[in-house]
């Protein structure tokens, strides 16, 4: 009771967000009640649904904001991505840091401020809200005390711009990345130097291009082992350590069977683990259930982008399966899997359908959405 008593004010200021939203227009009712239940989430996760130790980096984060808000410098963490991420945290509005629950707040504010940004221009409406609404594994990261949501939100934010065709201001949103989360970094910098330099904004991507920068993926894959795998082993532990895992628990690639193997399947598998009999507890089987929802979606989705802009659907396929290969070598736990996942396939949904015009064209069309 005295968490939920500390955390009220956190809950009170998203749900005056959602109220503002919803008396300006920008949200419809329905969407203003499920934004408000999605606000109550935090309050169903540590110390409810699972013991905070589950996840403990959220414990690093949580410190940080304190330690910042009490500009207590002597204790601010060395590690730059926890500092700066609890930094940029520490800025938002919200009153309290009280309980390991309550940057989950911080976190539900952004997202639920972000929402409402993309419905007033226009970049997302009917399935592709209904997944932001309804995305299990953005719900449950939006409400933990991480830095996750901040990173899909320069992620996002960066390619948005770009595809309103102003790479200066994608590439300055990129730098906090750097800081935060610099492995996505990367992954971003290549995919919006493709998007630029191929023009994809205005001419997409020709079939005879994708194929070779395809191509171009796959024997990096395997040129790049004599001198990456070490760096690549040392990627998988540092990151899987950082995200709470345990050194006796770390996955290593053996040899170059094993790394062409773990390349050739990462993308696929990456998108789809934990399978249902890969599980090893409830929460991987629900992972497991929601991943067959996902990809059934996001083929739906593809198709329906590719039946209006084929050529800028390539291009968004060249992306998710670039990233995902890349991923799929470093990153070996489902839990993590599960959380490095997400932020790209939000960017895949949103920027895709915005970026084809298909949310353009249901909006022009008229057509009723569940949420109305």
């Amino acid at each position: 009771m005295d968490a939920i008593l500390l955390d009220l004010p956190n809950l009170l200021f998203c749900l005056l967000l959602v109220m503002v939203g919803f008396v300006r227009g920008w949200v419809t009712r329905n969407v203003a009640i499920i934004l408000g239940l999605s606000s109550l989430v935090p309050y169903l996760l540590n110390n409810v649904l699972f013991s905070p130790e589950y996840m403990p980096d959220q414990f690093r984060y949580w410190k940080q904001v304190m330690a910042f808000r009490a500009m207590d410098w002597d204790t601010i963490d060395h590690a730059l991505t926890v500092s700066s991420s609890s930094g940029l945290l520490a800025l938002l509005p919200l009153p309290l840091v009280e309980t390991i629950s309550s940057l989950g707040f911080f976190n539900k504010f952004l997202y639920i401020g972000g929402l409402m940004v993309m419905l007033r221009r226009g970049i997302i409406s009917h399935a592709v809200l209904l997944f932001l609404l309804c995305y299990p594994s953005l719900v449950l990261y939006s409400s933990l005390s991480l830095r996750d949501t901040l990173v899909t939100g320069f992620m996002l934010t960066s390619f948005l711009l770009a595809i309103e065709r102003r790479p200066g201001w994608a590439l300055l949103m990129l730098m906090p990345l750097w800081l935060i989360k610099f492995q996505n970094m990367l992954i971003m910098l290549i995919f919006l130097s493709v998007y630029v330099v191929y023009d994809v904004s205005r001419r997409g991507l020709s079939t005879k291009r994708f194929c070779w920068l395809l191509v171009g993926l796959v024997a990096s894959v395997m040129i790049i082992y004599p001198l990456a795998v070490d760096q690549i082993n040392f990627f998988r532990a540092a990151m899987y350590i950082e995200d709470g895992g345990k050194k006796e628990d770390i996955e290593i690639i053996q040899g170059f069977g094993d790394f062409l193997v773990t390349g050739i399947q990462g993308a696929l598998y990456f998108l789809i683990k934990p399978l249902p009999w890969e599980a090893a507890n409830a929460l991987q089987l629900i992972q497991a259930g929601e991943n067959l929802l996902v990809v059934a979606f996001l083929v739906w989705l593809t198709l329906k982008c590719w039946q209006v802009q084929r050529e800028k659907t390539l291009f968004w396929l060249l992306y998710l399966i670039g990233a995902f290969t890349i991923y799929g070598l470093v990153v070996f736990n489902y839990g993590t899997a599960v959380r490095y996942r997400f932020p790209f396939l939000v960017i895949y949904v949103v920027c895709m359908a915005h970026d084809t015009g298909l949310v353009r064209l249901w909006q022009q069309q008229r057509r009723p959405a569940l949420l109305d």
